[in-house]
């Protein structure tokens, strides 16, 4: 047994955690992912000034005139296409028909709406003048040659998909998205709306951990609850290794006879349980499975799901996030002022769970809730944590406290 530091066991987390191996893949296998790239535009998007919408190609003089009562006729030059090399030069009093994100007709600098004329086709009357620049996107209006329209490190959603297509890009260079087995582990557990003779505890640990895993940006696998079995752990371990680039175990970690996860987890691999200078949750796990050729890291938990919850805020999401290949790994902090009063204990560094407002002067202020012991109740009903220590600290009511969002 090894007593530790928050900070030491998030370095030793740290070390054995690595981003995953950068792949090359097909745009439509990368959402999800993370981009390992920066994608930069090769020259200017568009290349050249092309119609926002479809419409007459025109220099907007030669509708300066036009009214409704008036309409400004002007001589139809030809039908742009997307087929043609380079746009034709424009005569001036004359118009051309153009499709949307088609390219303008050199000398034309405006682009008359469809709803603005008659759709003439040799001749065509236009009923409202245009000024230079109306209805055309110019060269460069998407992006610059040389800009980056996603750096490396984003999380690869929708609309950063749709900038790697606009770029002619079929493959993405990508760390591929992180498997997290997460596996419930104890006796007592049932899965929510199940049933046994002598009752049971509903399983609600690894619900909440690998909904956190999958907010941190990895992939989780919920495991149904394994009894504290030697056996049957290490089964449902081997099992589930196939599919896993991380491990995170909840319960199974007091001194009990019955309490299995580090002789399993020792005999799989190398496993070291710590007793963590952190509250809530004291006894927590470290170690690495073989896997037949490869090492998978496993973080074990305690089985409360407060404790859980502070163990996973504290140094498991940051984790995820190494392994997903993130830049940005820690949550963003903000300041806010304290409602109540609360005592930090020394010697370990403890998280505050509370709830956010602002104050009748607009500030933001927060309420701790359970500062003696934490329930199910108050994990739902936080918006932030307050993290103290492992100095002793008094926070009194106005005093200004460090305070990270809660999501997930």
């Amino acid at each position: 047994m090894t007593a530790r530091s928050l900070a030491d066991h998030r370095d030793a987390v740290a070390a054995a955690l690595r981003p995953g191996q950068v792949l090359d893949v097909l745009l439509a296998d990368a959402v999800g992912a993370t981009l390992a790239e920066d994608l930069v535009a090769p020259a200017d998007m568009p290349p050249a000034p092309v119609a926002e919408r479809d419409g007459y190609a025109v220099m907007a003089a030669d509708t300066a005139l036009a009214s409704a009562d008036a309409p400004v006729a002007l001589a139809v030059s030809h039908d742009v296409s997307f087929d043609v090399r380079a746009p034709r030069r424009h005569v001036r009093g004359a118009a051309a028909r153009i499709p949307s994100g088609a390219a303008i007709p050199v000398g034309a600098d405006a682009v008359v709406a469809l709803a603005d004329t008659d759709l003439g086709v040799a001749r065509v009357a236009i009923g409202r003048p245009v000024e230079a620049g109306d209805g055309v996107r110019p060269a460069g209006f998407d992006a610059r040659g040389g800009d980056v329209l996603v750096p490396a490190g984003t999380r690869l959603g929708p609309r950063q998909v749709a900038a790697a297509a606009a770029l002619g890009r079929p493959r993405v260079r990508v760390r591929p998205v992180p498997r997290v087995v997460v596996i419930a582990v104890g006796d007592e557990l049932i899965e929510p709306g199940a049933s046994r003779p002598g009752g049971g505890v509903a399983e609600a640990t690894t619900h909440m951990i690998a909904a956190l895993v999958q907010e941190a940006g990895a992939k989780p696998y919920r495991v149904g609850a394994v009894p504290d079995d030697a056996l049957q752990l290490r089964g449902a371990l081997e099992d589930q290794l196939v599919r896993a680039d991380m491990v995170i175990t909840t319960g199974g970690l007091s001194d009990g006879p019955q309490d299995t996860v580090a002789e399993v987890l020792a005999r799989l691999g190398t496993f070291e349980a710590v007793d963590l200078q952190l509250r809530p949750g004291r006894r927590h796990g470290l170690g690495m499975i073989d896997a037949g050729g490869r090492e998978v890291p496993v973080i074990a938990l305690p089985g409360s799901p407060a404790a859980a919850a502070m163990g996973f805020e504290a140094y498991v999401r940051r984790a995820v996030r190494v392994l997903c290949g993130h830049p940005n790994v820690e949550r963003a902090p903000f300041q806010a002022r304290s409602r109540k009063r609360w005592i930090a204990s020394p010697g370990v560094v403890t998280g505050m769970p509370v709830i956010v407002d602002r104050d009748p002067g607009g500030l933001l202020s927060v309420t701790p809730l359970g500062a003696e012991s934490l329930s199910l109740a108050d994990l739902a009903r936080a918006d932030a944590v307050v993290w103290s220590g492992p100095e002793p600290q008094v926070v009194d009511v106005g005093d200004e406290v460090r305070c990270t969002v809660w999501g997930g």
